[in-house]
């Protein structure tokens, strides 16, 4: 969307509840800004999309799940994914894999493969024996329950009761994982708490004390790589290992035996993720090479790891972190060295290090473009500058967290010394991550990969030719530059339809509406820092017109902050009632630190978008002494394009709903957005008056038993079709002429 579509925005006034009238004005864009363009309802350049009820176009049922009774043969091993378990109720956050074991017992003893020790009994780490109930949910649809099988998983398990039983029986795991706590705890005395969190993550991989500040500006950088544990992390342990073994003069089986056992440690200590799986492997067989007296090529050995690897586990090839870990290696396998003697015109240190930045990026591109949609353009800048700093911070953090507890001095010394090039990085992401410079982006599928792909391999075969290129093989180059910047681009512009995209984010809110004029709308941004920027990113969103934040809960505005640093905000549209939440505060802190105007409507107010009708039907005010006062000051938005009305009922309780009845709003509505997760807290008579043809449930796992079962049949009444995000995944509904097209990302 260009950079001056807000400028069209308009606000009309309203006569009287939902309808506009009068002459009151909500305000859009940003100060200064010209306010003209389409006049009236339906203006624009997107024409009206014809359809009304019935109209919709039948397609199967969402993927769901079913309940499984206990002792159904499911699974024999279940992997988490770590963290802390509290008290009441305990669980495991978002749930648990299972593989397949016909026949067996789901009530047997299962091993914890993630976490940290932070907390006697109440905190499960990698190894840990346990014991958990809960529910088993079993896909129901064939194609959906195929897919996860390609992935080796069989079930989800929502866990309702934890126990840990004790640490695991491996002494080797056991010795790791109190190394592991060791090295955390000296980290934790002797550096400041950003400087720890940061160390952590270079070190060991473990991002869970990262400021989150700080890891925003390493992922807008393309310095997140930097906090998995990959093969510069075993080449740090490994060489003074290998300097030792010479040192002491052992022969080449000693050497061989303690370098490898020293490998393996590591690759233990460091939670065996599939980045530092491949770098292990691949140093296991280089150790093994040297042993025989018959070393290999790098290339033979990472085509050696990765078959070692998919043949133990055939689910990593569905693993991103080891498909980026694999194209990152094999990019600086074939493209470091010859880069590097094609930049021989800088100083040999700096060649080498831009030669390894652009040949791991090259190898790389082409899979985060197919997986996230973009690449920050700043990423060979910010890995040129941040590369010095990088070995200096692990090997002399390091050293501190090994040495800090037992001899103090000693690890403040090395401490100190540590600082001075983590401060860089943190400096280095800081700047950049804020630089204006563009993101290359994608609209996913498989042609940016392949395109990208045959970029990179022709590249390859250039570099390492070192010959000109022939007339013909410049010519066609050039002709796939912009082959690819067109592919990965085609997301960029607007849809031809009005198009909403309900974003699966958990138990919380978030929905982009795209208008035909290239509008873009966002209504609440989920309960999680990045992932509401992410998704709008994935779907080449470049600008926002407006953004609502429904009401002040963390389930639908924590996201709001990375929006706003990403994208520029023309208007933010919230409540304005009181609420003491930090999190509230935080919203509108980064709203005013990046500019944004802010505005409180209330029911009446109204605003045009280009072609799009926004109408506010509540709140009228404040709302106090009810069950949930922040819950029935939410938002309750009706957006019109034409004939087609799609009613944004965010979190209105009974007495919202009920005034709005009162006050006889036209509450029709082709497609509804269900009031608080599908809660128990909604009229019946409410859903009469929408009649929606498609009613969404934004919900994810949750302890509240959203969504409630009575609510469902009330919305089934009225002759909806009922999708839930925690079973479809993102719901993308487009008003196309002939109905409402529905697609699903499960």
């Amino acid at each position: 969307m260009a950079a001056g579509r807000s400028d069209r925005a308009r606000v009309v006034p309203s006569a009287g509840p939902g309808r506009p009238g009068g002459s009151r004005s909500i305000g859009s864009g940003r100060p200064g800004q010209a306010r003209s363009g389409a006049e009236g309802r339906g203006g624009g350049d997107g024409g009206a999309a014809p359809g009304g009820p019935g109209a919709a176009r039948r397609r199967p049922p969402p993927r769901g799940a079913r309940r499984v009774p206990p002792g159904r043969g499911v699974g024999r091993r279940t992997r988490t994914q770590g963290g802390r378990f509290p008290p009441r109720p305990p669980g495991l956050g978002a749930g648990l894999r299972a593989r397949r074991a016909p026949n067996r017992s789901v009530g047997a003893d299962l091993r914890v493969v993630g976490g940290d020790r932070r907390g006697e009994g109440r905190v499960a780490v990698r190894g840990d024996r346990v014991l958990l109930e809960g529910r088993i949910l079993v896909p129901e649809d064939p194609e959906f329950a195929d897919a996860l099988a390609r992935r080796a998983i069989a079930a989800e398990i929502r866990v309702t009761t934890f126990r840990r039983l004790g640490p695991s029986s491996n002494p080797f795991v056991r010795a790791a994982q109190s190394f592991r706590s060791f090295v955390g705890r000296s980290i934790g005395r002797l550096f400041p708490p950003r400087e720890a969190g940061l160390l952590m993550g270079l070190a060991l991989g473990d991002d869970s004390r990262l400021d989150p500040a700080l890891a925003r500006d390493f992922q807008a950088t393309g310095l997140g790589h930097l906090l998995v544990v990959s093969g510069e992390n075993v080449a740090m342990v490994l060489g003074p290992v290998l300097g030792l073994a010479m040192a002491l003069r052992l022969s080449r089986v000693p050497r061989f035996l303690l370098a490898g056992g020293t490998v393996l440690f590591f690759v233990v200590l460091t939670g065996g993720e599939p980045s530092v799986m491949r770098a292990g492997v691949m140093a296991g067989l280089t150790l093994f090479g040297v042993l025989l007296g018959r070393p290999r090529s790098a290339a033979s050995i990472l085509a050696g790891a990765v078959l070692i690897l998919l043949v133990v586990d055939p689910a990593l090839v569905w693993s991103i972190g080891f498909q980026l870990s694999v194209a990152a290696t094999a990019g600086m396998v074939a493209l470091a060295t010859p880069l590097a003697g094609r930049l021989r015109f800088l100083p040999r240190p700096v060649a080498i290090a831009a030669g390894t930045s652009l040949a791991a990026q090259m190898g790389v591109t082409p899979i985060l473009l197919f997986h996230f949609h973009e690449v920050p353009g700043v990423t060979i800048a910010a890995n040129l500058l941040a590369f010095p700093a990088v070995s200096p911070a692990l090997l002399f953090g390091l050293a501190a967290g090994a040495t800090g507890v037992v001899l103090m001095p000693i690890g403040r010394a090395l401490a100190m010394a540590a600082l001075i090039p983590m401060r860089y990085l943190e400096l280095v992401a800081d700047r950049l991550a804020t630089a204006p410079v563009a993101w290359i982006t994608s609209s996913g599928g498989l042609v940016p990969l392949v395109v990208g792909g045959l970029l990179v391999c022709a590249s390859a075969w250039w570099l390492r030719s070192g010959r000109r290129l022939p007339r013909a093989a410049v010519i066609a180059g050039g002709a796939l530059v912009p082959l690819f910047v067109w592919v990965t681009a085609l997301s960029a512009g607007p849809p031809s339809h009005l198009v909403i995209h309900f974003l699966s984010v958990g138990e919380g809110d978030a929905a982009l509406v795209t208008t035909p004029a290239g509008a873009s709308i966002l209504i609440d941004g989920g309960p999680d820092p990045e992932q509401v920027a992410t998704k709008l990113s994935a779907l080449g969103v470049k600008r926002l017109d407006v953004a609502i934040a429904s009401h002040p809960h963390a389930d639908h505005i924590v996201g709001f902050p990375a929006v706003f640093a990403r994208f520029p905000v023309g208007l933010l549209l919230e409540p304005g009632c009181p609420d003491p939440s930090p999190i509230y505060a935080n919203l509108l802190l980064a709203a005013r630190e990046e500019g944004i105007p802010v505005r409180h409507p209330r029911t009446g107010d109204a605003l045009t978008i280009g072609d799009v009708h926004l109408d506010v039907l509540s709140p009228s005010r404040c709302f106090t002494g009810t069950e949930s006062d922040p819950n029935n000051d939410a938002l309750v938005i009706m957006i019109e394009h034409g004939e087609d009305r799609i009613l944004f009922a965010t979190e209105p309780e009974e007495p919202a709903q009920q005034e709005m009845l009162d006050a006889e709003a036209d509450l029709r509505a082709e497609l509804l957005k269900v009031p608080h997760h599908g809660a128990a807290t909604s009229l019946p008579a409410f859903f009469e008056a929408v009649d929606p043809e498609l009613a969404v449930v934004s919900v994810g796992p949750n302890d509240y038993g959203h969504p409630v079962p009575a609510t469902l049949e009330e919305l089934r009444a009225t002759g909806a079709r009922v999708l839930r995000t925690d079973l479809a995944g993102d719901i993308t509904v487009t008003f196309d002429p002939g109905g409402l097209l529905v697609e699903s990302a499960a």
